[in-house]
């Protein structure tokens, strides 16, 4: 049949089963399928109102239009049959249920069974082109869109998970444009192929939110691509609050599927790692306990969350930082390299190179767990320090390997495990030394002070102010309790500025720095020598002693107040000191208490009392020391002993000044100058008329002399009342091992010598005096010299020479003769001073007035008394020096007189003759000869 149909028709009403048609994309479907078979039938068609079941349509067909509208569609468009295909240029095709409208070309290739469409749809405010090509069992399309605002018209398409909806339509702002999509939809089975679609669209001036609890991310532009239902994202140009993110992109991994679905966030940033960046992880509920305050981080962080939220997040990160001032927790240090890994919860730092303030230099090793945020982990540490404000060093650690933890919950607490030592970082810092051993090595004061254990805590709220406190042992001070040396020590303290407060819990021991160093001591003994110290002064310190002992060079001071102050190497001092062992005596009392001041300046010392009545100056190799008022006592034993004197000048000086030695041999004075130097010595003493000098020169020699002593004057130095009136001198010559000299006495009573007493009681308890041949000139003796007794004889004329010898301790008298009342002594002796012992000979001359009555008659005389005119006795002292023993041959003698006297009478001839001729005989030359009468001429 040639010839098609033609219908026109008003209304036309099908009742049929309910049309299956769900929507405008199933009724073109089934229109398009119906299209060819219609058109082979009818020339033209026109239906005003075709109701089918409960659809109408309104159709116009003929060989070059077409229209068609329903509820669904409206359709209209030119139609170009041909014999194999139908082509139509859609005015347009409006989907009228989702509002979408297409106009193009559709051409239908009925032997191939294909359909292609080009052209564009347009929704909302969306215009697109559109590829389409289609058979029996696949479409393929191809889209291509204008600008639009946002992705939200395709909720009425597609049905996402919440995750991917929130990434599609609420995370990302912008101008975008669809750059090219692609994608095919299985007609068979009427479902997308899901790995056939690839997209990608670009969104100018973009602003993306990683997080809805995070600022916006502000972009030149964000590059989108979607494949294998993977949705990315690549910023162009980012800026996080002035930070440039760089190289940043979001992945939503398996976009569509609920159970599979993630979001992948990459950050990249090559800026400081702050609280900007943080605060993503912390939307998250990731807490990065590392906030950096300064310098650059090449950081890569990537966070990896599923749609299911009961699957774990991943977290993945590296942070390159250099030459940062880097927090964790209230904790800050300086770095100037590190490298810190984010692996879920765990952060890796490694070989990061740490700095804190300029107490700590090291490179760390660590392991921290960001939930407990406890870390653990090795350090190398270059350099610690602690250090007061001049850059003084309490501790200095190098080049030391340790086992490291750190704790940065409440406070950063740092754990250096081989140095038992934690530090503790708060609002101020707090190190406790656990073993002081371990720092030991490492610390100079610690050495200096030699505390070799213990603890140490420190508080340290900046270098200008720290507190701390301390149990030290091992100590090696110079001081002393009860006796004990002052081992281990606790001790409080601070550091405020410069200044340096310590005390020592029981308050015996404080130190105050300031612009002075202020020391005080209290109830101690400070057991110091000071000889060969040259350190000693080089430190300015200002000390106190409230009753200590102070012990130089093993000698006691007992101070009940004193204050010293050394500045400039210069030493001030000001104290009392109590219970004073000193030679000396002040108005016959002894000094117990003595108020000193005194300076000591480039080895120079000057001491004195306040009212300057002692005076001590030590210069280099000169002691000079002043006296006035003071009695000083020597004690040879002593001196025996003492060491031998390091300086070589000695000068003193006193004035109203006894020397008294062993306690009561004293030297009266109303003033002495003594001078000793190295190959010279001095002495010059004088009280009132008395004067002794005694020189002894280079050569070793000594000159002794002395004026006219007093009895006073000798009597002090032999503590008894030996002589009274009369006058002394004493001279000698020579050197120590042998000392020659001679004793002038004159017109003195000898009261109190034992050696004299023995002798005189001797004599007057002999029974040679009860004879009665010499009774009468005994009794006129006693009427004619005054003195005799038995405790005194008087000296009318004495001399002794003596020789003495130090080194065999010998005092020999060469010679003594002295003239006296009633007895005169000649005679020789030694006295040994090891054993204080006495051996001499004394030849005993008395019964002179009996001598002088018969020596007026020549003839008698010489019958009487002999050629020497005298009657004389020998007696020898031996032993004890203090109570010797005495024998003698008087008895003997005297009852031998008349034997004596016949013989004489035998030669009275010729004495007879050589009296009246005038001639002396040889017994009176010698005798003369040897006797003294006069020896001050």
């Amino acid at each position: 049949m040639d010839k098609k149909l033609i219908l026109n028709v008003e209304n036309i009403e099908f009742t049929f089963n309910k049309s299956e048609s769900k929507s405008s994309f199933e009724d073109i479907k089934k229109d398009i399928e119906l299209l060819p078979t219609i058109l082979k039938l009818f020339q033209s068609i026109q239906i005003d109102r075709l109701k089918i079941g409960e659809e109408e349509f309104k159709i116009v067909l003929n060989d070059k239009e077409l229209y068609l509208d329903n509820k669904f569609v409206n359709l209209s468009s030119k139609v170009d049959i041909s014999s194999n295909s139908i082509s139509f240029d859609l005015h347009s095709l409006y989907l009228k249920d989702i509002k979408l409208k297409f106009d193009g070309k559709i051409k239908i290739d009925y032997f191939n069974e294909k359909l292609n469409y080009f052209g564009n749809f347009y929704y909302e405010d969306i215009k697109s082109s559109l590829n389409l090509e289609m058979n029996k069992e696949i479409a393929k399309f191809y889209l291509v869109s204008e600008p639009f605002k946002n992705l939200k018209f395709l909720k009425n398409f597609l049905s996402l998970p919440i995750v991917a909806e929130e990434w599609m339509y609420d995370n990302v702002e912008g101008e975008m444009k669809l750059q090219e999509f692609y994608g095919e939809f299985d007609l068979k089975n009427n479902q997308v192929i899901e790995k056939s679609l690839f997209g990608k669209a670009i969104i100018n001036k973009a602003k993306i939110r990683f997080h809805k609890d995070v600022d916006v991310i502000n972009t030149e532009s964000l590059n989108v691509t979607f494949k294998d239902d993977n949705l990315h994202f690549d910023l162009i140009n980012p800026i996080f609050k002035e930070k440039n993110i760089e190289g940043s992109f979001v992945t939503i991994h398996n976009l569509t599927s609920s159970l599979n679905g993630e979001v992948e966030v990459n950050i990249k940033t090559n800026d400081k790692l702050d609280r900007d960046i943080l605060d993503i992880l912390k939307a998250y509920n990731i807490n990065l306990p590392i906030v950096q305050k300064s310098g650059t981080t090449n950081a890569s962080l990537t966070l990896l969350f599923p749609y299911d939220l009961q699957k774990d997040m991943s977290t993945k990160g590296e942070f390159l930082i250099n030459d940062a001032e880097v927090s964790i927790g209230n904790f800050s240090f300086k770095t100037k390299n590190a490298t810190v890994n984010l692996d879920g919860t765990k952060i890796y730092i490694k070989d990061s190179d740490f700095k804190y303030q300029e107490m700590i230099e090291a490179i760390v090793n660590l392991e921290l767990d960001t939930k407990t945020l406890k870390s653990s982990g090795e350090a190398f540490i270059k350099n610690l320090q602690i250090k007061k404000d001049n850059n003084e060093k309490i501790v200095e650690i190098k080049d030391k390997k340790t086992l490291l933890e750190m704790n940065f919950n409440k406070n950063t607490i740092i754990d250096l495990k081989d140095l038992e030592t934690k530090i503790e970082v708060q609002d101020n810092i707090l190190i406790n030394i656990n073993n002081l051993a371990k720092i030991y090595p490492y610390s100079k004061l610690l050495k200096d002070i030699s505390a070799k254990n213990g603890n140490l805590n420190l508080e340290i709220k900046n270098e200008k102010d720290i507190k701390f406190n301390a149990s030290l042992k091992g100590l090696n001070f110079p001081l002393e309790k009860n006796g004990a040396k002052i081992e281990n020590l606790d001790i409080i303290g601070k550091i405020q500025d410069k200044d340096v407060y310590i005390s020592s819990i029981d308050e015996d021991i404080k130190l105050q720095i300031k612009d002075d160093v202020n020391l005080t001591l209290k109830n101690l003994s400070l057991n110091i020598g000071v000889k060969n110290n040259k350190d000693s002064l080089k430190k300015d310190v200002n000390i106190s002693f409230i009753n200590c002992d102070l012990i130089l060079d093993g000698t006691i001071y007992q101070l009940k107040n004193a204050n010293l102050i050394i500045k400039n190497q210069e030493v001030n001092f000001d104290a009392v000191v109590k219970n004073i062992d000193l030679p000396l005596k002040k108005n016959g009392k002894e000094i117990k208490e003595l108020s000193l001041v005194g300076v000591h300046k480039d080895n120079n010392t000057k001491i004195s009392t306040k009212n300057k009545d002692l005076i001590l100056e030590l210069k280099k190799e000169t002691l000079f020391l002043h006296l006035d008022g003071y009695d000083v006592f020597y004690k040879n034993k002593i001196n025996e002993q003492s060491e031998e004197n390091s300086y070589k000048n000695i000068n003193i000086i006193g004035e109203n000044s006894n020397i008294i030695i062993d306690e009561k041999y004293k030297l009266l004075a109303n003033n002495y100058e003594i001078r000793v130097r190295e190959d010279e010595k001095y002495i010059n003493l004088k009280y009132k008329d008395n004067e002794f000098t005694l020189k002894q020169s280079k050569d070793k020699k000594i000159d002794i002399y002395t004026s006219e002593l007093s009895d006073e004057f000798v009597n002090a130095i032999f503590d008894k009342n030996i002589f009274k009136d009369g006058k002394l001198i004493f001279l000698a010559n020579g050197s120590l091992d042998k000392l020659n000299g001679k004793i002038i006495i004159e017109n003195s009573n000898i009261e109190d010598l034992a050696i004299l007493n023995n002798l005189l009681v001797f004599i007057h308890t002999s029974p040679a005096l009860i004879n009665p041949l010499l009774a009468v000139p005994s009794v006129v003796g006693m009427a004619t010299n005054s003195g005799f007794n038995l405790t005194a004889y008087k000296i009318i004329n004495g001399i002794v020479e003596f020789e003495y010898s130090q080194k065999e301790s010998i005092f020999e008298i060469k010679k003594l003769v002295t003239i006296g009342n009633g007895i005169d002594f000649e005679g020789k002796g030694k006295v040994d001073l090891n054993n204080m012992t006495i051996n001499s000979e004394i030849k005993l001359i008395f019964l002179k007035d009996y001598s002088k009555i018969v020596g007026a008659i020549p003839v008698v005389n010489y019958v009487l008394l002999g050629d020497s005119n005298r009657v004389e006795t020998q007696v020898n002292l031996f032993g004890d020096l203090s109570n010797p023993s005495i024998s003698t041959n008087l008895t003997k003698e005297t009852f031998s007189i008349p034997m004596n006297i016949t013989k004489r009478i035998f030669s009275t001839p010729s004495m007879i003759f050589d009296f009246l001729s005038g001639k002396k005989s040889e017994e009176e030359i010698k005798n003369e000869e040897n006797r003294i009468n006069k020896p001050f001429e």
